[in-house]
């Protein structure tokens, strides 16, 4: 049984938002997004805490923290008592369950569980709690007739003389109702307190981010880390029989014990029962029937476990609480590395499963990358990974080392809304990358790549490393307050245009806004990477055709070289092409055979079509193509006019290579007035400005 997903209304700076929960999520955003208090939200649930006015969005309204859990199995409710368990189990659909802790502006809680209610409010819990308190006998069957007379007309009341009656057949019912009379809503707990139920509710190991972390690393049961010491201490309970046993002759001495058969034998020691006459002979001076027994809790080798001191030796021997923050955070990680190695051992794991420990603990921790280097952050993100295989695993974080295509493959990235007018609140958008292909996994999931991903909120897609040099250099020169170092503007590399598309389904997963910007040959070559639509796709055709004729017009056909045909034709769009022309000859479709044969050697009219493309003395096609690239600019695709960023370089720009040539472009080309004379004009709506100022301002501006 584990938690699978999770809504949170009027928690702090969290309005209302809802997330799937996994077995290892990864909670990115901004500082102050609201990552901290979507883990405490699932930790108040858990735990039911009082809570301060200060913690509502809005205090006017409740708060409600709505956790689903799946998974629920027989096994999973044996930890309920007997008398509790039918009670829970009719409110299980599927193996799942809802539950909703609510907060009212006094900071108390209620666990309530979510089902279908009916949509007259009359037919509520509340409502027919109040409406039937304090009638007895045929004053309720007269209440029933008048105040819910469609259920008087159609169930046989005269029995309902007691209001437990009454509530019986009402209950009933509203079992029986059909589904268009019911809606989503919440009822009290059928069991009518809520430790009845909080058993099968996993156990929060719960590390915040900024506080001192002693109490956390004190091994009391009810501390964290504690919990965590428990469990490895654990496995050496049934090492310590002899000790067990003089516990249970302790317990004798102090206490009855109930025997097997029910009979109840007293084996305490005198001293003990005087002491427990004395304080009944005194109570009953007062209160003359009452009998009282003393029990005395006795010692368990859990309760000694759970004593057990961190001492840590530094040069100086004392506890850890007198350690600095980052030991004090080594020492709870060595912990959880220590449970996480010996779990691996095939004894433990029997051990463990006998204690029937799987999914019974939920690690919420906030950046738990504080104060470690990055070797030790893939350590700890490798040990959280096996964790999360038995229990479930939630971080917020900062840090890629975090990102990882097998292991976490749900992100929740939380962003935060201005919200005019009231306070700003944050807005999750869950990131699932579980679907993209093997390939991709490999390619684009990086450090460099979820780096990006995490902590930008633009990007601009280019295609090769003469932009990584050349465009920061540009961007500063013109504006000082355009600066990709100092913005959340992030510049990628895809290498080839054929990348684009994979590369912007990626990071708009994200809900990242992402620009392209490419060689002008993409309306040539890959012009379907860029996601065009269908007035783009036809105006591309138009612009073609027209180069089409002047090609024919002015004879400028060239036949590629035989080491040309024979790239072309080994690249996995040819062989996709070819199967298709294969298949097209079996159903002796001829025309879709030509046009795929003019698609397959499409290349053989790149290089004159280029040629014309650069080219600015045709009106018609110099139109068309300016028509073109304001639609693409108008979805953040900027295709450089002139062809290829080199080609707006000066003369005296030298190089052995594009990143050299690049290198010295920077170097050489100093004045925002140098660069402004290297770049075409292009007409915005408003005025004339060159193509660069165009491109930044769309993104350092926008």
């Amino acid at each position: 049984m584990k938690i699978s997903y999770v809504n949170v209304v009027n928690y702090k700076g969290l309005k209302n938002i809802t997330t799937p929960i996994s077995n290892f999520i990864c909670v990115i955003g901004e500082n102050n997004a609201g990552k901290s208090s979507l883990l405490q939200a699932i930790l108040l649930f858990l735990r039911g805490n009082k809570i301060s006015k200060s913690e509502f969005y809005n205090p006017s309204e409740e708060i409600r923290i709505e956790v689903s859990f799946s998974g629920i199995t027989d096994d999973a409710l044996e930890v309920i008592a007997d008398e509790h368990r039918e009670k829970i189990k009719k409110y299980i659909k599927n193996g799942n369950i809802e539950f909703v802790r609510k907060y009212i502006i006094d900071g108390s809680s209620e666990l309530r569980i979510v089902s279908d209610v009916p949509i007259e409010e009359k037919y509520s819990q509340e409502v027919i709690n109040d409406s039937l308190r304090g009638k007895t006998g045929n004053a309720i069957i007269t209440h029933l007739r008048n105040f819910y007379s469609e259920f008087a007309a159609e169930i046989a009341i005269d029995s309902a003389t007691t209001i437990t009656k009454a509530k019986e057949l009402l209950n009933n019912y509203i079992e029986n109702m059909p589904s268009e009379k019911l809606k989503k809503g919440d009822v009290p707990l059928p069991t009518g307190i809520e430790n009845s139920v909080r058993a099968i509710f996993p156990e929060p190991i719960y590390i915040p981010a900024v506080k001192d972390l002693t109490d956390d690393l004190k091994t009391k049961e009810a501390a964290s880390f504690g919990k965590l010491l428990n469990i490895l201490l654990n496995v050496i309970e049934e090492d310590l029989t002899e000790a067990t046993e003089t516990f249970e002759n302790i317990r004798k001495k102090l206490n009855r014990v109930i025997e097997k058969d029910g009979s109840i034998s007293d084996e305490r020691l005198e001293k003990v029962k005087d002491i427990e006459k004395t304080i009944q002979k005194n109570l009953q001076e007062t209160f003359r029937n009452v009998s009282i027994e003393l029990e005395v809790p006795p010692p368990e080798i859990k309760t000694v476990l759970a004593n057990a001191t961190i001492i840590a030796d530094d040069g100086v021997r004392g506890t850890v609480d007198q350690k600095g923050d980052g030991f004090k955070r080594a020492i709870a990680f060595s912990i959880l590395r220590s449970y996480v190695q010996l779990s691996q051992n095939a004894e433990w794991q029997k051990k463990n499963e006998s204690k029937n420990l799987k999914n019974k603990f939920i690690f919420l921790f906030e950046e738990p990358e504080l104060y470690l280097h990055p070797r030790a952050q893939n350590i700890l993100f490798d040990a959280l990974s096996l964790i999360s295989n038995n229990h479930q695993v939630a971080v917020t974080t900062h840090s890629p080392m975090f990102f990882s295509s097998e292991k976490t493959t749900t992100f929740i990235k939380i962003i935060k809304n201005k919200n005019e007018g009231y306070k700003p609140f944050g807005m999750v958008l869950p990131v699932n990358i579980s679907d993209i292909s093997e390939r991709d996994k490999f390619q684009l999931i990086s450090f460099e790549a979820s780096n990006v991903a995490f902590f930008s909120n633009k990007i601009l897609l280019v295609e090769g490393d003469s932009e990584m040099i050349v465009l920061p250099h540009i961007a500063k020169t013109l504006n000082h307050n355009w600066n990709f170092k100092t913005s959340s503007i992030s510049l990628v590399k895809i290498n080839g245009k054929g990348s684009f598309k994979r590369y912007l389904d990626f990071f708009s997963r994200f809900n990242v806004d992402v620009y392209l910007l490419a060689d002008l040959d993409i309306i040539l070559k890959d012009f379907d990477k860029v996601n065009p639509d269908e007035e783009m796709k036809n105006i591309r055709v138009s612009l073609i055709q027209e180069i089409d004729k002047l090609i024919e017009k002015e004879s400028l056909s060239v036949i590629p070289k035989a080491s040309t045909y024979s790239d072309e034709l080994s690249k996995e769009r040819a062989k996709k092409i070819i199967s298709e022309i294969i298949e097209t000859r079996k159903n002796e479709d001829m025309n879709k055979t030509l046009c795929l044969l003019e698609e397959l050697f499409v290349f053989e009219k790149n290089k004159p079509r280029y040629s014309i493309l650069k080219r600015t003395d045709s009106s018609d096609i110099t139109q068309i193509k300016d028509n073109l690239l304001g639609n693409l600019r108008e979805k953040k695709i900027f295709v450089l006019e002139k062809g290829e960023i080199e080609e707006y370089y000066p003369n005296n720009v030298i190089g052995t290579d594009k990143p050299s040539k690049a290198q010295d472009f920077c170097k050489k080309v100093k004045s925002a007035d140098e660069i402004r004379k290297l770049f075409s004009n292009t007409e915005s709506s408003k005025n004339i400005k060159t193509e660069i100022d165009y491109i930044m301002e769309a993104l350092f501006e926008t």
